[in-house]
C-alpha cells in the first residue's frame, strides 16, 4: 500500500484543484493524490515513528485503540491525537466496531514523495492561457 505525496507550491496545489473541478486539467492515472507544500510540511506527519505505527497497525490489525495502544506501547491518549492527525491527513481509517469502539486501519505503509517540475509547467502553462473573446 503505497502512497504517491506530492510537493508543489500551495498556488499550483489550490489551482491544479479548480481546474480540475472545472474540467480544464485531467490528472494522469500515476500522479500523486495527496499533495503537500513542501518536504518539511510532510515530514511532520510522516516522521518516523508515525510510519513504524502505520506499518504495526497494518501487520497486527488491532481491533480497537485500546489494543494499539498495547501492542505499541503507547499512552491510549497520546496514540488517539496521532491517528487523529494521520486520518485528516488520509493515511489511516479509523472503522466504528461494535458499540462505540473505533478500530484503526492504515490506508497505506509505503510512501514515495514525488516532485515534478513537468507537471508543474503544465500547470503554470494552463494558468497563463486566456480563453478567447
Amino acid at each position: 500500500m503505497k502512497a504517491k505525496i506530492g510537493i508543489m507550491s500551495e498556488s499550483l496545489i489550490r489551482f491544479r484543484l479548480l481546474a480540475i473541478a472545472q474540467g480544464k486539467y485531467v490528472p494522469e492515472p500515476d500522479e500523486p493524490k495527496i499533495w503537500y507544500t513542501s518536504v518539511n510540511a510532510v515530514s511532520q506527519v510522516l516522521r518516523p515513528e508515525n510510519i513504524e505505527l502505520l506499518r504495526l497497525i497494518d501487520a497486527e490489525k488491532p481491533a480497537s485503540l485500546t489494543q494499539l495502544a498495547t501492542l505499541s506501547g503507547r499512552e491510549k491518549s497520546n496514540l488517539s491525537n496521532t491517528l487523529k492527525a494521520l486520518s485528516e491527513k488520509g493515511f489511516v481509517r479509523m472503522e466504528q466496531s461494535t458499540g462505540r469502539t473505533l478500530k484503526p486501519v492504515a490506508l497505506f505503509t509505503d510512501f514515495e514523495i514525488m516532485t515534478d517540475s513537468a507537471l508543474e509547467q503544465k500547470l503554470r502553462q494552463l494558468m497563463t492561457d486566456k480563453p478567447a473573446a
